[in-house]
C-alpha cells in the first residue's frame, strides 16, 4: 500500500510540472471577457485613427482657411500714433479699419462695370471700428470716399520700390488705389491721430459669399424703391428684403437710386446693412453652427487682405471675442463731418465736429449724446453751440412736431436736398423748394408770427443757423447758406486735424447721420429716388 501511494505521489508531482492543459470548452464568462478585450481594442484603434483624422482635418481646414489669407506688413508705416494708453484693468481699446476694394480683378457678378476698372483697388467703403477697452461699446465711423485731405507719403501699391508723393489735399480712396491699404492705413492715422490696431480689405466675391453663408441679410426699402437697372442692377420695391450673393452686393453699391445720387446717401444704406448683418452674426444659431461657421470664414479668407498681425487663429479668435460680448445697442454708427467742397461739388471736406470724433475715441469716450454715453457714465455736458440760443420753451418743441420748407441760398448742388434727409432722419417733416434764395452766406430760419419757439427747436439742430420773423412764410423755412455743414445737426466746433483742440463748446449731440446697431432698419434712410441711366 505503501508503494502505491508513493507512486501516486510521483505522478502527481509530474503532472504538476507539465503545462496545465483543460481540454474542456470555455464557459460563458471566459468568452465574455474575450470579446470585450477585443471590443476595447477596436475602440481604441478606432479613436487613435479619430484623433489622428481630425488632427489631419483641423491642419489641412487650417491651411486651406488662413493659407489663402494675403498679408500686408504695417512695419515700414512712420510717425504712426501712440498705441492706446491701457485702463485701470489693464485693457487697450481697439481700432480696426475696414476697407471695402472695389477692385474688378478676379471678382464676378452682373454690373461690375467694364475693363477700365480692371487694375485699381479703390477703397469705395471704408469705416473705422473703435472697441471700448472695456469691451462693452464701439464706434463704426464711416468716411466718405470723396473726402478731401492729406495723404502722406507711401510706397507703391504695384511696387514698393516707387514712392507715391504726400499730397496736402487729396480724395482719401485713392490712397489705396496708389499704396494699397497700407497707405490707407496711414492717412487715417494722420487723419485722426489714432493708431489702427489690425485692418481688413474685403472685395466684391467675399461681400457676396460672406452674405450668401449666413442665409441674406434684412434691409429695408423706403417708398417709392429703388428702381436702378443700369447702374447697380438693383430693382426693389419697397418693404422689407433679404439679400444675399449678386443682390447684397448690388444694395451697398446703389447710389444712383438713393437719395441725391450721391456716395453720401450710399453711406447710410451701407451703416444700415451692417448693423442688420451685425444683428445677424450674433443671433442665436448663427454662428454657433460648425457648419455656417465654415461657410463664412471660407467665404471671406479666400478674398481678404489683413494685416500681417492678424493672420493666425489666434489672432482671429481675440479680434471676435472684442466684439462677441457688444450689446447692439451700444453700437453706434456716424458718418465723419463733412461739408461740400466749394469749388468742386462732388467732393467733399472735414466739417465741424470732424476732429470732435476721432478727439472722443482717442480718448476712448463714447459719443455725446449716445447710448454709450448715458449707460456707461459719459454725460453730454456739453452746451450748444453759441450762435443757439434755445429758450425753455423751444427745449420741450418735439421735432416730429415741426414742418420745415428747405431752400438752397447757395450755387452749390444738393445742400436743401441734404439737409432735408437729414432733418427727416431726426423725425422733422421736410420738403424742398424750388429755387428762389440765392447768395446766402449764412443760414436763416424765417418763421411766421406765433412760431418763435418752433424756430429755436430747429435752430438747435443747424449749426450757425440766425432766425428771424418773417410775414412772407406760412410755415418754418429753412434757407441754407455757405456756412452750413451738411450734417445738419449742431456738432462739435473744432479744428479740422487731430490734437488742434476745441475751439467752442461742442453741442451734446451726436451727427444726424447716425444709427445704433439695434435702431429700426427703416428709420433714418434718405429716400430713394427712381434714378436710372446708362453706366
Amino acid at each position: 500500500m505503501g508503494g502505491r501511494d508513493a507512486s501516486r505521489g510521483d505522478a502527481d508531482d509530474a503532472r504538476r510540472d507539465e503545462p496545465a492543459t483543460d481540454t474542456r470548452p470555455p464557459g460563458p464568462g471566459t468568452q465574455r471577457k474575450a470579446r470585450r478585450r477585443r471590443a476595447l481594442k477596436i475602440v481604441a484603434a478606432a479613436l487613435a485613427a479619430l484623433v489622428l483624422a481630425s488632427a489631419a482635418t483641423g491642419a489641412y481646414v487650417y491651411e486651406h482657411l488662413f493659407g489663402r489669407i494675403r498679408t500686408v506688413s504695417l512695419a515700414h508705416l512712420t510717425h504712426r500714433p501712440a498705441t492706446a494708453k491701457a485702463d485701470a484693468q489693464g485693457n487697450t481699446a481697439q481700432n480696426l479699419l475696414i476697407l471695402g476694394s472695389q477692385t474688378r480683378d478676379g471678382q464676378s457678378g452682373p454690373n461690375l462695370g467694364d475693363s477700365s476698372k480692371l487694375g485699381t483697388d479703390i477703397s469705395d467703403t471704408t469705416m473705422l471700428v473703435h472697441v471700448s477697452a472695456e469691451r462693452k461699446w464701439a464706434v463704426v465711423v464711416s468716411i466718405p470716399r470723396d473726402l478731401i485731405v492729406p495723404r502722406p507719403q507711401c510706397q507703391g501699391r504695384t511696387d514698393p520700390t516707387v514712392t507715391v508723393s504726400a499730397s496736402s489735399a487729396a480724395m482719401f480712396d485713392l490712397a489705396m488705389n496708389l499704396g494699397g491699404p497700407a497707405c490707407a492705413v496711414a492717412t487715417v492715422e494722420q487723419m485722426t491721430g489714432i493708431r489702427i490696431d489690425h485692418f481688413v480689405e474685403v472685395t466684391f466675391n467675399a461681400f457676396q459669399e460672406l452674405t450668401t453663408a449666413v442665409g441674406g441679410v434684412t434691409v429695408c426699402i423706403p417708398p417709392p424703391g429703388i428702381n436702378d437697372p443700369d447702374y447697380s442692377g438693383l430693382v426693389l420695391g419697397p418693404g422689407l428684403h433679404t439679400v444675399s450673393g449678386g443682390q447684397a452686393l448690388e444694395f451697398v453699391r446703389d447710389r444712383h437710386g438713393v437719395g441725391t445720387g450721391t456716395d453720401l446717401g450710399r453711406i447710410q444704406y451701407q451703416q444700415m446693412f451692417v448693423s442688420s448683418l451685425f444683428a445677424k452674426l450674433t443671433s442665436a444659431g448663427t454662428l454657433s453652427d460648425p457648419i455656417t461657421l465654415y461657410k463664412v470664414a471660407n467665404a471671406v479668407t479666400g478674398n481678404l487682405t489683413v494685416d500681417d498681425g492678424l493672420k493666425s487663429l489666434s489672432a482671429m479668435v481675440g479680434l471676435a471675442q472684442s466684439v462677441a460680448g457688444l450689446k447692439s445697442h451700444y453700437v453706434q454708427f456716424v458718418t465723419a463731418p463733412y461739408v461740400f467742397d466749394p469749388v468742386d461739388p462732388n467732393r467733399v471736406d472735414p466739417g465741424q465736429g470732424f476732429a470732435a470724433v476721432w478727439d472722443d475715441l482717442r480718448a476712448d469716450t463714447p459719443l455725446p449724446g449716445s447710448p454709450a454715453a448715458g449707460a456707461f457714465g459719459i454725460t453730454a455736458s456739453r452746451s450748444p453751440s453759441p450762435s443757439v440760443s434755445m429758450s425753455a420753451s423751444a427745449s420741450s418743441v418735439p421735432l416730429a412736431s415741426l414742418t420745415v420748407k428747405v431752400y438752397n441760398g447757395t450755387s452749390t448742388p444738393s445742400l436743401a436736398a441734404n439737409a432735408a434727409a437729414n432733418l427727416k432722419a431726426l423725425g422733422v417733416s421736410t420738403s424742398v423748394g424750388d429755387s428762389g434764395y440765392s447768395g446766402f452766406a449764412k443760414t436763416e430760419i424765417y418763421y411766421p408770427a406765433g412760431q418763435r419757439a418752433q424756430a429755436q427747436a430747429l435752430a438747435g439742430q443747424v449749426v450757425g443757423a440766425e432766425i428771424e420773423q418773417s410775414s412772407n412764410v406760412g410755415t418754418l423755412t429753412l434757407v441754407v447758406g455757405q456756412n452750413a455743414p451738411a450734417n445738419i445737426t449742431a456738432t462739435p466746433t473744432h479744428a479740422t486735424g487731430p490734437g488742434t483742440g476745441t475751439n467752442a463748446s461742442p453741442s451734446a449731440t451726436i451727427s444726424a447721420e447716425s444709427r445704433t446697431g439695434d435702431q429700426d432698419i427703416c428709420s433714418s434712410l434718405p429716400t430713394p429716388v427712381r434714378y436710372g441711366g446708362h453706366p
